[in-house]
Formats: C-alpha cells, structure tokens, sequence
C-alpha cells in the first residue's frame, strides 16, 4: 500500500461518528488529536519509509531507527593538477594552470586554484576544487575574526600555515578528509614563508615546492636552477619551464597558467596566459614507433 494511502487510512481511525475527532487517553490528562496529528505523520511517514527499506530499521525493542548514514567524500569528481612554488630575491611566486578534471576530462578550463589569503600569504591548491572552496569558506572566517580585533595586528603565513595543518588533520582524523594538496606562501616582516600541507596534515617547508604530478616531474628541473639570489624574471622563467614539462607529461594540465606572487608590499595574482608549445618531436608524431608490446 503507497504510503500516503496508509497514511490516510489511519487517520480515518482516528476519527469518531459525525466526524468528530476523538481524543487520545494519556495518564493524567487528554491531549487532542489537532495537537497529536503533525507528530503522528511524521512518524507514520519514517516508518512506512524503513518498511520500504531506506537505511532507517526497527530496533530490537521494535522502536524505529532515526539515524540517518553519514556521508563522506569517497572519490574526488572536479579536480585541479600540481600547484609550483619558489622563493626569489624579493619574494614568492606560485604557479598553476587553470583546468578543472571532471574525471579524465578536462571539463572546465577557467579555474583559478591561487587566492589571496589576509594581507600577506597566497594560498594554491590542487585536488578537489569543491573542498578548496570550503577552505577558503574557513580562512574567511579566520581572517575575519582576526580583523575584528583591530588590534594593528594580522595573521602571517606561518599562522595561516599552522591553521591548515590543524584543519587538514582534524579532517583526516575524522576519516573525511578534505581532499587537497595545499601551497602556502607568505612574507611578513622580511621573511619569507613557503610550506605545503597533504590531505593527511603531513606538513612541511622548503624553498621550493610542488603538489600532484609535479612532485616527479618539476621537483627535479627546482633543484637544479634554483638560486637564492633570483630576479623575479628568472624565476618566472624557471616556472615556466616545469609547466611546459607538465603540459606535455600531464594529461590532467592545460595550456592556460596563472602566476601570482607575494612581497612585503603585498600579494598579486596575474591575469591568466598561455604558452607556445611545440608538439612536432618525433615521440609526439609517433608515440608507438619503439613502443614495445603487441598493441
């Protein structure tokens, strides 16, 4: 019988001759069916439910089971590729493309995955982007409380930094981890700040860092040119070059890449911009030339 149905037949029960509602004994009192109707549909609803075998069951003692299933974030659905930082002369500078993966395709190509974070660090992210979001939600409201106090003091990168550390574990401890990679740079008072956090809170500094795909591919083009002594133009180039090798080496990367850097005077983030590429080596022309394999 269609719930509703059931619904409307009990309801005729409850009603006496001359259509006059009947009253429902209690131990000292009566209590009127007006009064009982709203609870009683609730109720008759949940259970004709658990009966049509939702996650809601009668208990042992014959009571039904309100507790719903808790829902966690089993596989991530849009997604972004590596996130580059290095530190230079006078500062930091973050680098990323702007493609979004749904799955394996490449469905949105306009994603910016670096933010200003407060008035002194960037924040880059790889991973889910929806998780991103609710990150920034968070940092929002940290950097908001903050201000509130109006105390000439602000939030550096190492607070931001130490926050999403807790934040990512609290997460992960809760086995609902938010399922992002995170790059955080910042200067404040002259000293520069350039730190990564995991989906799992494993955190950890460095003068140049890199998330996803380009752990394997740009981490080792970082360690060979890198110098303290950067100008912000060889630094720009040396990005450039790990995006070019992550644009032919990724399939999750596209040609469209965002830069932003972060000084003392403050965070910028520059208007999106593509790459000349070069796809007439021989590997590209024929990539199963000297494959081994029967395919």
């Amino acid at each position: 019988m269609n719930p509703n149905t059931q619904l409307s037949y009990a309801l005729s029960c409850t009603r006496g001759r001359g259509g006059r509602r009947n009253t429902l004994k209690s131990t000292n009192n009566y209590i009127k069916v007006e009064i009982f109707l709203p609870l009683f549909r609730f109720f008759w609803i949940n259970m004709a439910t658990a009966m049509d075998g939702s996650s809601m069951s009668p208990s042992a003692d014959g009571l039904v089971n309100l507790e719903m299933d808790s829902q966690r974030t089993l596989y991530p659905y849009v997604t972004g590729s590596s996130v580059l930082g290095i530190k230079y002369k006078d500062g930091i500078l973050l680098a990323s493309d702007t493609g979004g993966s749904y799955g394996s395709t490449l469905r949105f190509k306009g994603v910016e995955r670096i933010k200003v974070i407060g008035k002194h660090s960037l924040l880059g992210a790889s991973g889910e982007i929806s998780d991103f979001q609710e990150i920034l939600k968070y940092l929002d409201e940290l950097i908001l409380y903050d201000n509130m106090w109006d105390d000439g003091n602000s939030l550096g990168p190492k607070e931001v930094h130490n926050y999403l550390t807790r934040v990512m574990y609290n997460r992960r401890n809760k086995f609902d981890p938010l399922w992002n990679s995170l790059v955080l740079a910042g200067v404040k008072n002259g000293e520069k700040h350039l730190g990564v956090v995991t989906m799992l809170g494993v955190h950890y500094e460095d003068n140049h860092v890199s998330t996803g795909f380009g752990n394997h591919l740009a981490v080792p083009i970082l360690r060979k040119e890198w110098r303290e002594d950067l100008t912000f133009e060889e630094a720009v180039k040396i990005l450039e070059k790990c995006l070019m090798v992550l644009l032919y080496r990724d399939r999750s990367s596209i040609n469209k890449f965002q830069i932003a850097k972060v000084t003392e005077e403050g965070a910028t983030i520059y208007p999106p911009y593509s790459l000349k590429t070069f796809w007439e080596f021989a590997a590209f022309k024929e990539p199963a030339k000297n494959a081994q394999g029967s395919w």
